[in-house]
């Protein structure tokens, strides 16, 4: 987690109904919303949730830069 203004934390979050990553506000009630509209999925019912420090994202296609072009060396 990283800055806090006593309500609420922006932090890592997830949304369980697509697995979409992106940057979230964990409120003190126990509620998760996205920091922006612009970056959350765009589930028609989505289900955000903080991240926990110890998940493992290891599915080939969300890990990072598994979508880019691979060049040999020339």
């Amino acid at each position: 987690m990283t800055r806090s203004d006593g309500d609420k934390t922006k932090t890592a979050g997830i949304c369980d109904s697509c697995s979409e990553l992106f940057t979230v506000w964990a409120c003190q009630d126990g509620t998760v919303r996205p920091v922006s509209p612009h970056n959350a999925c765009s589930c028609d019912d989505p289900s955000y949730r903080v991240v926990k420090g110890n998940e493992v994202f290891d599915d080939d296609d969300e890990a990072a830069g598994a979508n880019e072009e691979k060049y040999s060396d020339v």
